[in-house]
């Protein structure tokens, strides 16, 4: 027991003291080390994806620049003077070999790099070579075969100097061996994701070692303290009351006694909260959406930190405009979730600007104050409407530029502390991380695949603004919807953003369809028509491929996507395709988009046929209800009419 007994209490103290707050420097060490370290390898594996993905996305530009050469050079061959003049045929057979020939170098490029054991990626070298595997080894070889071939014919495409019948076999190749370079690039980043994932286990679990040796020597030192410091203590208060000095019902420490429960609590909390952060830190080491991870966040630190409701705002149009974007809200506030989700403001009407501008926290323990004498803006007001009470608010900056707003919110006045505002600000600095490689993902696959429809539509000049109007209405009509009891509990801003989103993509499988068909002023055959209605079960094939993709690595986005595709051109009566589906059979989604697209055809001008008035395309419509359309839809479309009146007539005057 008394192994000092040359040293005084003051100086075991002092001893004691400091080698527990070495331990407890080493301990934060070794954990900001990891949250460094994860917070590096997430990046360094961010790069990886995103170039590796580069090259997949790659192979589908080389073939659809091969198959547009093709179908732009078999028209110029026997141009009769109809549809677009040469010159304009000429120029798009340009730009075209021009970009076959740079996607063809920047895959050559990459490729190479990946074969030495790098890539490169905005000028940032992300090196795996210390990657050993025969079965990569054996992809590079057969991967260089077919490549070999592949190159020669994109060569042959390139001359521009071909025979339809040359140009056909090379652009045929291409075509059947797309799939097979495609396959092979998966698994070549298959296999460097897993590597450059062990490789991150390894050092996680080096440090984690490291931090639980610290832990087990600060739980030895704490037992020594307590033999060295307390039980000596102890003893001496027995001394000092065998002579009558002092009394032991007062001098005893009660070790387990009321006195030292908050200490013990407030160490609990201290490792709880450490804890909580380290489970963070392992989620954004993970391909997990953000919203699941906001949904874990809030349930971390409900114990620690007095918040009932958690929403982020991203900035848009080039900081112009703030939209909130995420909400994870308490059952108290059981619609405040569906009423901000995808609520608006100008930044520079709201004091979120400067929030942004000084990149510091703002407390407000008080929101009903804050706001009196203010003009009320109608976020503020949903709030209050719905118990917030008070709030913290961080800025979300990246490398100097914003990229949006995190709001932790209470119930209750005046429950803030400065403790609270330093907890927090760790979580926001990590959400902010998370949230900008998600939405970096998701922008990256949809832009890419919303590209490929603008693309399907520019093939058709007259169609114009279509996309745009057709997702407009789509997105109209969603809205008035959820305000229906029939989908107030299943359409919610999450709904509607995702139809806004992905209404664009209905036609994406006209990709496919030949221009002669495509093109086509006049009646289609019926053989033609048949292989029109295919767009619809291509665009699904294409979207259900993409997400097949994207959930091998933990994601699924195209779920909405797809629905519409295959569904936009079903009928309610059953007699629509491609698979006949009749009533609620047919996707609500589907449903909703065939009403938008139908209703901007109608009033649209077409090849082979006039822009209908807005009154004449309604009648049509409401004689199909029933038949082709929804009737709920239509009623609902009817309700509103006004406002679908005003948005045709400002489409209109944008025209002008």
């Amino acid at each position: 027991m008394y192994r000092n007994k040359n040293k005084s209490i003051i100086n075991l103290y002092r001893e004691q003291l400091a080698i527990i707050v070495t331990l407890f420097t080493l301990l934060i060490i070794a954990f900001f080390s990891l949250l460094i370290l994860n917070i590096y390898r997430s990046h360094q594996g961010t790069i990886l994806t995103n170039s590796l993905a580069n090259q997949s996305t790659l192979t589908q530009v080389l073939a659809k620049d091969a198959n547009r050469i093709f179908e732009i050079d078999s028209v110029l061959k026997v141009y009769n003077g109809n549809g677009e003049s040469k010159n304009t045929l000429q120029n798009k057979m340009n730009s075209t070999l021009k970009e076959l020939q740079q996607s063809r170098d920047a895959y050559q490029k990459q490729y190479n790099s990946i074969k030495h054991g790098y890539i490169t990626y905005n000028n940032k070298k992300v090196s795996f070579k210390g990657i050993s595997n025969d079965e990569l080894n054996k992809i590079f070889q057969q991967h260089d075969k077919i490549w070999s071939q592949y190159n020669y014919n994109i060569n042959i495409i390139l001359t521009n100097k071909n025979t339809l019948t040359d140009l056909l076999k090379s652009t045929r190749y291409i075509n059947e061996n797309n799939q097979t370079l495609l396959n092979q690039n998966d698994k070549i980043t298959s296999i460097i994701q897993i590597y450059n994932s062990n490789q991150t286990q390894v050092y996680v679990n080096i440090l984690t070692g490291i931090g639980i040796l610290i832990l087990i020597l600060l739980g030895i030192f704490m037992i020594n303290t307590y033999i060295n410091l307390f039980l000596p203590m102890n003893q001496f208060y027995r001394g000092m009351t065998q002579i009558g000095i002092n009394d032991i019902s007062t001098a005893t420490p009660k070790f387990k006694g009321e006195e030292l429960k908050p200490i013990f609590y407030e160490v609990q909390t201290v490792f709880n909260k450490l804890k909580s952060l380290i489970n963070i830190i392992e989620d954004l080491s993970k391909n997990v959406p953000f919203r699941n991870i906001l949904d874990r966040i809030f349930n971390s630190f409900l114990e620690y930190v007095p918040y009932t409701y958690i929403g982020v705002a991203l900035i848009e149009d080039d900081g112009e405009i703030i939209k909130a974007s995420y909400v994870s809200a308490a059952k108290e506030h059981k619609d405040l979730a569906k009423r901000m989700l995808g609520l608006k403001a100008e930044i520079s009407s709201t004091s979120l600007g400067d929030v942004l501008k000084s990149k510091k926290a703002r407390l407000i323990n008080d929101l009903d104050e804050y706001v009196k004498g203010k003009k009320m803006r109608e976020y503020n007001k949903i709030l209050l409407e719905e118990g917030i009470k008070s709030s913290i608010t961080f800025p979300l900056i990246n490398n100097d530029k914003p990229i949006g707003i995190i709001f932790f919110s209470s119930s209750k006045k005046n429950v803030y502390k400065k403790e609270h505002v330093e907890f927090l600000k760790i979580v926001a600095n990590s959400i902010m991380l998370s949230l900008e490689e998600d939405i970096f993902i998701e922008d990256m696959v949809i832009s890419s695949t919303l590209a490929l429809a603008v693309l399907t539509e520019e093939r058709d000049p007259e169609t114009g603004e279509h996309l745009n109007r057709m997702k407009i209405y789509s997105r109209m009509l969603a809205e008035y919807l959820s305000k229906e009891n029939k989908y107030k509990d299943v359409i919610d801003m999450t709904y509607i953003n995702a139809i806004e989103r992905f209404s664009p993509l209905h036609d994406i499988g006209k990709v496919a369809i030949r221009d002669d068909i495509l093109l086509k002023p006049g009646k289609l055959t019926k053989e033609e028509f048949e292989i029109m209605k295919t767009h619809t079960t291509y665009g699904g094939k294409v979207l259900r491929m993409a997400d097949e993709n994207l959930k091998k690595r933990g994601r699924s986005i195209f779920a909405m996507g797809i629905e519409i595709a295959e569904g936009h051109h079903e009928w309610w009566n059953g007699t629509g395709y491609p698979y006949g589906k009749q009533g609620e059979e047919i996707p609500l989604s589907a449903r909703i988009v065939a009403v938008a697209d139908v209703l901007d055809a109608l009033t649209s001008k077409r090849p082979y046929k006039r822009a209908f008035s807005f009154q004449e395309s309604l009648d049509i419509i409401i004689e199909d209800s029933g038949k082709h359309f929804d009737p709920y839809i239509i009623n609902v479309l009817l309700k509103n009419i006004v406002k679908f009146k005003e948005r045709y007539r400002r489409f209109n005057r944008n025209q002008q």
